[in-house]
């Protein structure tokens, strides 16, 4: 049995890997995408704020939201890797953390909490964020009731059909021709890390060079979100998906 581990972790993972990121050709180029975004606007952010201060709430989502982007990248490569219920594990942690730097950047009450330590529930966060983006809620409850709390609905293993018979998926490998079936967690991927942009350039659009997920109203300092010619064919694709198994018609856009 340990030989067939190796053998996996060797040979035949790089290789599923390899297969699936070849299959999803325009979600990893869009993931890229919006990975990218995020980096440049916290980049730039932090290029002119090099000194960190943990008293300036925006130098706290920054630690946040960088952690939060390396916490995107890893479910991301995860879901590319054949993984089916550990990547929304992470994808929830990182919309949790991208809430949690909003919130304290546009709540004043929330930073104080923050900085005490005590009495700060980072899910109340995602409470305070839908006022934004009010998509976060159900998509913060799928992935909380459906991928990480345990229950019956997450409780089977990972299953794959091989000539058209279901087998037990050991690790992350997908079979030579069974790469569509992470369709599902990779488009759930983009789907977290375009919110993600989204809640990154509310809190650092004036450090973007380009918004994409965002605008300004004129006359004004404020701005109002957006789904730009860009991202509607991923946003589409993404809907017309989920709503083939999600029976949840609250998520708009």
């Amino acid at each position: 049995m340990q030989s067939t581990v190796l053998k996996y972790l060797r040979e035949l993972a790089p290789d599923s890997k390899a297969r699936l990121t070849t299959h999803f050709v325009e979600e990893v180029e869009e993931m890229s995408a919006l990975t990218a975004r995020v980096m440049e606007a916290l980049q730039n952010y932090h290029r002119i704020n090099p000194q960190h201060d943990e008293s300036n709430p925006k130098q706290v989502a920054f630690g946040l939201m960088t952690k939060g982007t390396n916490t995107l990248m890893a479910a991301f490569e995860l879901s590319l890797c054949g993984y089916l219920w550990e990547p929304s594990i992470l994808m929830r942690s990182a919309l949790e953390g991208f809430a949690t730097a909003w919130d304290i950047v546009h709540n004043e009450l929330r930073f104080a909490l923050w900085n005490t330590g005590r009495k700060f529930g980072s899910s109340d966060s995602i409470t305070k964020v839908k006022e934004a983006v009010d998509v976060i809620g159900p998509l913060y409850g799928m992935l909380s009731k459906v991928n990480v709390h345990t229950s019956p609905l997450n409780s089977s293993p990972s299953m794959l059909l091989t000539e058209d018979s279901p087998k037990f998926q050991f690790f992350g490998l997908v079979s030579v021709g069974k790469e569509h079936i992470r369709k599902t967690e990779v488009l759930l991927c983009l789907f977290v890390a375009y919110i993600c942009l989204q809640l990154t350039e509310l809190v650092f659009h004036q450090y973007a060079s380009e918004l994409e997920t965002i605008e300004k109203i004129s006359d004004s300092d404020m701005v109002r979100t957006i789904v730009s010619e860009r991202h509607r064919k991923t946003v589409d694709a993404m809907k017309v998906h989920f709503s083939q198994i999600v029976n949840d018609t609250s998520i708009s856009f």
